[in-house]
């Protein structure tokens, strides 16, 4: 039975910048994120991240090499945040893992038995947020990362639940809205 709620989170651009790498050391938490996401695990919220590595599809890193970093990255700061779940293509590829496809979104509800109508998912694209919509959840645009562009705003905004400065501010909307 599904009854855990989740807040997918999009990984370069809402979680950590920069938007693309050259090296994983390079990668930093955006100002506020870690407190953001300790609030969702407060309360009770399964956070997934969902994110599109195609540095991997190109060669650039592998699979492995990606998921060492992760799980030290959000190792060392405590915060048990869940996945990757990873969609390794480049982006010319088709694939069903790409986002806006629910493919990683269902993976995930099904190995942590979340009830994805009871769900968000933020992010920094309109593939994010039209992700949110297409697994029956709310999709969320923070403006960092690619969301800071005003074109990208204008594409998402007849999809979006809300659209917030960075991850604090929409998780405070969200466990508003949870209440």
């Amino acid at each position: 039975m599904k009854t855990n709620k989740a807040v997918f989170l999009d990984l370069n651009g809402t979680l950590v910048l920069p938007l693309k790498q050259e090296s994983f050391a390079e990668l930093k938490l955006i100002s506020g994120a870690g407190r953001a996401v300790a609030r969702l695990l407060e309360a009770n919220f399964i956070c997934p991240v969902v994110t599109i590595q195609s540095g991997i599809g190109k060669g650039r890193f592998t699979d492995k090499e990606f998921r060492d970093w992760f799980f030290d990255f959000f190792g060392q700061l405590k915060l048990d945040v869940k996945g990757p779940y990873i969609c390794p293509h480049r982006f010319v590829e088709p694939c069903e893992c790409k986002k806006t496809n629910p493919f990683l979104y269902e993976h995930a509800a099904t190995d942590h038995a979340v009830d994805l109508s009871r769900s968000y998912v933020i992010g920094d694209t309109a593939w994010d947020v039209i992700a949110g919509k297409n697994i029956g959840g709310r999709g969320c645009l923070v403006r960092t990362g690619w969301g800071e562009n005003e074109t990208e705003y204008q594409r998402v905004e007849p999809f979006m639940a809300y659209s917030g400065k960075n991850l604090s501010d929409v998780v405070g909307w969200i466990l508003k809205n949870e209440k």
